[in-house]
């Protein structure tokens, strides 16, 4: 039976962080066993023991997707393969745990904490012994420039994935020798520990441009760090090579400041086709994969000797993005139409379901089933019921023509087939894309499926009209949400990751007020107003909870899964089980 997440009741857990990239990440999980039955996993956790695991040696771990943005905190770098990366690579003042508590890096700071609520003041103490690769100390420098990188005040044009909280900050400064960072706010913040986590390196930047002007501050985050491969490191390894076939090779960083590690090396294998990652493992040519679980995937890997493995529900879902900037979809009836078209769990069926019977629709844009502020508020609209008969009437009611034929818009020009970009290699979404496609096509409306080598570059190019998107949560409920409901710019393509280009300004006005919150209750209530605003105007289809699936070699240990944080979050602790 797969094991369901539940939440603890002091974090608001429905925040979200999308990621285009195959969905991942999990909580629960266990060990395979020979008694499964079924296949799945039973028993504990692979839980974390320090005296279980030798040092030295390698692991090499999979990831899906080829990288041509480094920087995690750029709208098109925050994909899984380098969120995997930079987990092991950057600092940050708070981290996340598998079980959704937020917790102080204490390895980075020795203190984070308000020290004034008129104005909010966070003081943090940096641990003396806290250094780059280079040897370079970490400073309030760093945490200057990334704030000033992150604010569009200072950087209108730097390509943030998430601005929240850092445009409320008044002055980043330093003291006792940089060590002390004090970090003042003109508006309050509620969720502040979400910031400064990861820092990019302040002496870093200033080698890709200066960082005291708008257009330096652009040219480092959105073409040094976006576009060189990472020579620094505050984490437990740095990469040694970035390989012709888009692997990363990292060895130990002799600088790292926090307990010692176990692994001599630690290699990030690039595999993207999903359904060779099972071979691999099996062949011994990786020790780790993450896909996304897919019927013959899971099934695979069952039948392996020596593999252990977690399936269970994930912090993130799966759901369909439709592009305002198409031409044909800046029509609301049109919009939702298709939703009335698609059957959700006509969907789940014939994807998740086969190897889960547990999925079931997700229910609100905002928050995740059993998190607080959850609320069912697309039923209302008629979201994924599958019904083309109510999808034709919604169309001939809004001066449609040529239903279920050729669709002909009101204004008499034809409506043109729909792009549906799909990751290459991603299964699970080629097959809802065809469902949608099928969907779809008794209303006289075309979807033409593409194949796209990187759909995060894909979006960006803005020659798409539907996309499947993964959302995971964070216990940062209101900051999360900024992302992708918050209003882009009149006539950009992507902002953020607010991939439809969806504007409503009551829906922004709420968020901020989320975000002025003294409370995550009050927060969850302005993003419960926020939620439903959001389905009445058929923007995003949610679908389902998505599955995470973690497999790796029995021979290792301290391999465990966090659906917040990836599971290189303790790279440091990664080993071989001694005796292997």
């Amino acid at each position: 039976m797969a094991l369901r997440r539940t939440y603890p009741k002091a974090l608001t857990a429905g925040a979200l962080a999308l990621l285009l990239t195959a969905c991942a990440g999990g909580g629960g999980g266990g060990t395979k066993t020979a008694t499964s039955g079924d296949g799945r996993v039973t028993g504990e956790v692979n839980t974390v023991n320090t005296a279980t695991v030798g040092t030295g040696g390698t692991v090499t771990y999979t990831i899906t997707y080829p990288i041509s943005n480094w920087n995690v905190l750029n709208a098109g770098g925050a994909t899984y393969s380098v969120i995997d990366i930079s987990s092991v690579l950057l600092p940050g003042a708070f981290s996340i745990q598998p079980d959704g508590s937020v917790t102080q890096n204490t390895t980075l700071v020795t203190s984070a904490e308000k020290t004034a609520d008129s104005p909010q003041t966070i003081t943090y103490t940096i641990d003396p012994k806290a250094v780059w690769s280079d040897g370079t100390p970490i400073s309030a420098d760093d945490f200057e420039y990334t704030w000033r990188a992150l604010d569009p005040r200072t950087c209108p044009k730097c390509q943030a994935a998430n601005n929240a909280g850092y445009d409320r900050i008044k002055s980043v400064k330093g003291s006792e020798q940089g060590r002390t960072v004090t970090v003042v706010f003109d508006r309050p913040y509620v969720d502040w520990k979400a910031l400064f986590s990861p820092i990019l390196p302040a002496h870093v930047a200033k080698t890709y441009g200066p960082a005291d002007t708008a257009t330096g501050l652009e040219k480092s985050f959105n073409e040094g760090f976006a576009k060189s491969v990472p020579k620094f490191s505050a984490g437990p390894f740095r990469i040694e090579e970035f390989t012709a076939d888009g692997s990363v090779v990292m060895v130990r960083n002799e600088k790292w400041y926090g307990k010692p590690q176990n692994l001599d090396k630690l290699i990030f294998r690039l595999i993207t086709d999903v359904s060779q990652q099972p071979t691999s493992l099996a062949n011994e040519e990786v020790d780790v994969i993450y896909p996304n679980p897919q019927v013959d995937i899971v099934q695979q890997v069952d039948d392996l000797p020596a593999v252990r493995y977690q399936v269970s529900p994930s912090a993130s879902v799966h759901q369909i993005w439709l592009n305002h900037n198409a031409p044909a979809l800046k029509d609301l009836a049109l919009r939702k139409a298709i939703f009335q078209a698609v059957s959700v769990k006509d969907l789940i069926a014939k994807t998740i379901g086969q190897f889960d019977s547990t999925a079931e629709p997700r229910l609100s844009q905002m928050f995740l089933s059993g998190a607080p502020g959850y609320a069912d508020v697309v039923s209302e609209f008629e979201y994924g019921i599958g019904d083309p008969e109510k999808a034709k009437k919604t169309l001939g009611d809004a001066g449609y023509t040529g239903i279920g034929a050729k669709l002909v818009a009101p204004d008499g020009k034809p409506v043109p087939a729909l792009r549906f970009a799909v990751q290459a290699g991603d299964q699970l979404r080629a097959s809802e894309a065809q469902l949608v496609k099928a969907a779809v096509a008794p209303l006289g409306i075309e979807v033409q499926v593409a194949t796209v080598s990187n759909t995060v570059d894909a979006v960006q190019e803005g020659n798409w009209a539907m996309t499947v998107g993964t959302v995971s949560q964070s216990p940062f409920t209101a900051t999360s949400n900024i992302p992708y409901f918050l209003s882009c710019e009149e006539g950009v393509n992507f902002c953020r990751f607010n991939l439809g280009n969806y504007r409503n300004l009551k829906v922004d006005k709420l968020l901020d007020a989320a975000l002025s919150a003294t409370s995550a209750e009050e927060a969850t209530k302005k993003l419960q107003e926020a939620d439903k605003i959001v389905s009445s105007d058929y923007s995003i289809l949610p679908l389902y909870q998505n599955r995470s699936f973690l497999a790796y070699d029995a021979k290792l240990g301290n391999i465990r899964d966090n659906s917040l944080s990836f599971p290189t979050y303790n790279s440091e602790q990664w080993g071989l089980l001694n005796g292997s």
